[in-house]
């Protein structure tokens, strides 16, 4: 099962699928120009009033491949109709249908991610009058977590099959519990320590123990990617074709902070 971090994760990406269409997060950049944000090696934070100890706080960063156990799908309903037609109503018999048919394969409720509805009105312009309204669209954003990838084609299959199914996605992601998870945030850790070390030794301090470990998200805006599936932190990317593919790359980055010893 998928932490609450990762929830998170699956509904904004669920939320945003429809609208940038097969959008991909990519390594961080800079919103307006694209160029890559440079991220400071090392913090050294002075003790403050009320504030945090004070200390060194650096970011780590460790890659590992490893063969994926977990993955989502995040697709979007859709219904349209003209101006009158109870949009809302026949998207959510769609929506109704496409989850039964899920549920019938295993899938349950709490694997199943909501986001919100969006209603796009369509328009026609009349000589007259200007611009009007005649029709509106609906979608609904759904992800799904699948922890068993033996389920996740037969699932793929059952919700293509319907008309009401667009712009479907697959990602995989290591679970907490792999190996390759482990591993990586072990070596991300390690190479925190690494960084504030030699920030300490040039700030001419001895380093002490770490603080305090959370995972890291670079401020990025979301670009595509050369697989379509590319992010930073737990959702990895694929690195080939195949279904699900041999191996993915576990890429996880943390923020410590480190004490800064006394003198003995």
């Amino acid at each position: 099962m998928f932490t609450p971090f990762q929830r998170a994760t699956l509904a904004v990406l669920a939320v945003g699928l429809f609208a940038i269409g097969l959008g991909v997060w990519a390594k961080g950049g800079s919103a307006a120009t694209g160029l890559p944000v440079a991220q400071p090696i090392a913090q050294v934070q002075a003790a403050t009033a009320g504030g945090p100890p004070p200390g060194i706080v650096t970011v780590g960063e460790a890659s590992v491949d490893g063969i994926p156990d977990s993955g989502y799908l995040a697709f979007a309903v859709q219904f349209g109709g003209p101006v009158g037609t109870d949009v809302a109503g026949g998207l959510q018999e769609r929506v109704t249908r496409l989850l039964a048919k899920a549920q019938q394969l295993g899938v349950e409720d709490k694997d199943i991610i909501l986001g919100p509805l969006q209603f796009q009105p369509q328009y026609q312009y009349d000589p007259q009058k200007g611009q009007k309204v005649t029709a509106f669209n609906a979608y609904q954003q759904i992800a799904i977590e699948c922890d068993d990838l033996s389920g996740m084609p037969l699932l793929i299959q059952t919700l293509m099959k319907d008309d009401a199914t667009s712009a479907l996605s697959v990602r995989y992601a290591p679970s907490e519990k792999s190996s390759a998870y482990l591993v990586a945030r072990q070596r991300a850790i390690a190479d925190a320590r690494a960084k504030a070390e030699t920030a300490a030794e040039s700030a001419g301090v001895r380093l002490g123990a770490a603080l305090s470990v959370s995972d890291f998200q670079p401020a990025a805006a979301p670009q595509y990617g050369p697989y379509g599936v590319a992010t930073p932190g737990k959702f990895p990317t694929v690195g080939g074709p195949g279904f699900p593919p041999a191996q993915i790359d576990t890429l996880i980055r943390v923020q410590v902070q480190f004490a800064i010893a006394t003198a003995d």
